[in-house]
């Protein structure tokens, strides 16, 4: 039995230990205190380590978003312009344009006759805040259906004088317009500046033009300029003071104008990482295999006259997967139910992405698409099952379907 005040034999005396504990527990706070300021600046470091990298990060972006030219435009047009080709069809790739790439687009159909598009408003009820397309243009009845160059000139007027676009997209009824593409070209240039860009061809001997098939894009600039030299009574930018073969070609009289009397040169819109085209003057299938007409080629082989030497291309259009830019705007001669199989097709891919197999592109392209004469004389049907122009067809619309993204 242990008792208090007594000693154990082999025990050690009792100690006194008041002062060593609060000695020892002073270090300890002290000690606590320091490892506790130490985390807390470590903690505060940090934060400032990663709110500099944030910085650092975000400054050149905003710098990026600055530089790249003016951002989004505030508003812009795509001008449907009536195609020479299978004109009694037209009413039916309005309607079909509409359930796709028009709205999006932006389209303004030009008409002889509110028949052809009887769902739209007319184009001088448009208002700057309005996003509710297709919209009619109707030409008056003095302008007949082949008077091109009265008719363009009516259109541009209209169309500057109403809705005053930053950018107007031209096209005929028979263009595929990927307009997410176009939307994302278009915010790379300015408004302000003088422009004239398509898909461009040349002849030996005449002016270089770019096509009206693949579509061709007008600044407000230029459109404005265009019309005041319209208004000068010698002008030789107006239909009545040219040649009778000018006056039955629009688009020619219209980039002779820009070049010579204007000075407006045309641009080379090939993709820069491997000089693909964006805007295509024949459908998909044609495209991509290559089996354009001669005529078409050989426009390619005087433009090094207006761009410079290209010793790899030559500036010919490529075949296979190499045909079209990942960012391709236009196809032309699609007709109506190819234009529906067409718009389809790319909405699954960009949609469902890797979820989809090239085996399910495939079939699916030949479920849908459609054959002669639906697709129309100017295009080629899609290859036999086993072609191996699959694996480029395949290549492409996978490429290019998010322009087709809303």
């Amino acid at each position: 039995m242990r008792h208090r005040g007594r000693n154990v034999v082999g025990e050690a005396p009792p100690v006194d230990r008041s002062d060593n504990d609060l000695a020892k527990a002073s270090s300890t706070q002290a000690q606590r205190k320091k490892q506790f300021h130490s985390v807390w600046h470590r903690l505060l470091a940090s934060i400032c380590s990663f709110l500099l990298f944030i910085i650092v990060i975000l400054i050149p972006n905003a710098e990026e978003e600055q530089n790249d030219a003016t951002g989004p435009p505030s508003y812009y047009v795509t001008v449907v312009l009536p195609s020479v080709v299978n004109p009694e069809k037209r009413p039916l790739r309005l309607d079909n344009i509409s359930k796709t790439w028009g709205p999006a687009s932006h389209a303004v159909y030009v008409v002889h006759n509110t028949d052809e598009y009887a769902e739209g408003s007319p184009i001088e009820d448009v208002q700057s805040s309005d996003t509710f397309f297709p919209k009619v243009c109707l030409v008056p009845e003095t302008i007949k259906v082949d008077d091109g160059v009265p008719r363009l000139e009516y259109v541009i007027r209209t169309i500057h004088n109403t809705i005053d676009p930053d950018f107007a997209f031209f096209v005929n009824d028979h263009t595929f317009v990927l307009p997410n593409h176009l939307h994302q070209f278009l915010r790379q240039l300015d408004s302000s500046k003088d422009l004239y860009v398509g898909h461009a061809l040349k002849g030996e001997k005449e002016t270089a033009f770019n096509s009206g098939a693949s579509g061709y894009v007008l600044s407000r600039t230029t459109m404005s300029r265009l019309i005041t030299e319209w208004d000068k009574p010698d002008s030789k930018c107006s239909g009545g003071n040219v040649s009778k073969w000018l006056q039955g070609n629009p688009g020619l009289l219209t980039a002779k104008c820009f070049q010579e009397v204007l000075g407006i040169q045309l641009i080379d819109t090939r993709d820069k990482a491997d000089s693909s085209h964006k805007f295509h003057a024949y459908g998909l299938v044609r495209t991509i295999t290559g089996n354009v007409d001669q005529w078409y080629l050989n426009k390619h082989q005087h433009l090094d006259a207006i761009f410079g030497e290209d010793t790899k291309f030559h500036h010919m259009p490529q075949k296979g997967a190499l045909c079209c830019s990942k960012d391709t705007i236009s196809f032309h001669y699609v007709e109506a139910a190819e234009n529906i199989a067409f718009w389809e097709i790319l909405q699954k891919v960009q949609q469902q992405s890797d979820r989809i197999s090239d085996e399910q592109i495939k079939v699916t392209m030949i479920q849908d698409w459609p054959q002669r004469p639906d697709i129309g004389a100017y295009a080629h049907p899609l290859p036999v099952s086993q072609s191996p122009e699959w694996n480029d067809m395949i290549k492409v619309i996978r490429k290019i379907s998010p322009g087709v993204k809303s």
